[in-house]
């Protein structure tokens, strides 16, 4: 099998890493099943030769990590139909997905459960009672989920408390995304969390420059992007690395379900990030609050309440 990574590296603390990382603990796990290979494209063009690479040599299983892969690894499947492709948070959009319901799966995480435990840990440590969160694209669905679940979190823990909100036009804007996050903490924000990329890491970088708190989100934030780390209280993750694990084993097993399959708090596929330089700022209580938020989304106890379109995540 071979791993496609988003341009980037295989060393950055993040989707690319932990996709990496998954790979490797199935690997452990099942030695006898697994010869991989992984490469970090430098562009989205060698990226879409790569995972062509993979497919023409007879790989059984080729993976693309991140959205900007979904339409070639669906353009890729349609014309590779013996191959198994896993998209990380990925999926080909309509005019490429020939293929996908029969050869492609794709690894989402229940982004609703990621904001709403966002929320509840920004409530839970504001001392003004106002947060904020800075989103990417609105018309991005789980964006807007992960948006969505930090209101709800925020407002079921602390009834009253003002929380400002944004959404942005690009994922890779980090102006963009500090000067929302600095609109918010002008009208009092203390806790600012943000979902968009490079464009929420301009958001945690002015709660820094601000010396409010701030909490990342996807991967461990204090690790891909250092230079906040001294005001994160922490991250809402994606188990980015247990959900490739699991597909791959599942595989391994022989099962393989085509589609999409999305990993909550249940199996382990929505946690935060271990505390560093804040974690003495989370008290027993918060904790023990945040540990009982966590047991609840995973055993249905509590709902987000968050509805899409009509539609719950």
């Amino acid at each position: 099998m071979g791993l496609v990574a988003q341009p980037g590296s295989l060393a950055d603390n993040g989707y690319n890493q932990s996709a990496a990382a998954g790979v490797a603990a199935a690997a452990a796990a099942a030695p006898s099943c697994f010869r991989t290979d992984t490469v970090a494209s430098k562009t989205l063009d060698d990226a879409a030769a790569d995972l062509k690479a993979y497919a023409d040599r007879g790989d059984d299983v080729v993976i693309g990590v991140g959205q900007s892969l979904g339409d070639t690894l669906g353009d890729v499947a349609a014309t590779h139909p013996n191959v198994r492709f896993i998209g990380v948070d990925a999926a080909p959009g309509p005019t490429h997905d020939q293929t996908w319901q029969t050869n492609g799966e794709s690894l989402f995480f229940a982004e609703d459960q990621q904001g709403y435990l966002a929320g509840v840990l920004a409530a839970l440590v504001s001392h003004n009672r106002n947060v904020g969160v800075v989103g990417g694209l609105l018309l991005v669905p789980q964006v807007e989920s992960s948006v969505e679940g930090f209101l709800h979190g925020a407002a079921a823990t602390l009834p009253g408390i003002t929380i400002q909100y944004a959404y942005t036009t690009s994922f890779s804007a980090p102006a963009q995304g500090g000067g929302a996050a600095a609109a918010m903490i002008a009208k009092g924000a203390d806790v600012i969390f943000s979902t968009g990329s490079a464009t929420g890491n301009g958001a945690l970088l002015a709660a820094c420059k601000a010396g409010v708190m701030a909490i990342g989100s996807d991967t461990d934030q204090a690790l891909s992007l250092p230079a906040a780390a001294p005001c994160l209280i922490s991250s809402a993750m994606k188990n980015v690395a247990g959900a490739v694990t699991g597909a791959l084993l599942r595989l391994a097993g022989g099962s393989f379900t085509p589609g999409f399959h999305t990993d909550d708090a249940a199996s382990g596929g929505i946690v935060l990030a271990p505390g560093h330089d804040l974690a003495g700022d989370i008290s027993a209580i918060d904790q023990d609050h945040l540990n009982t938020t966590l047991r609840g989304l995973a055993d249905g106890s509590i709902q987000t309440a968050v509805v899409i379109d009509g539609k719950t995540p």
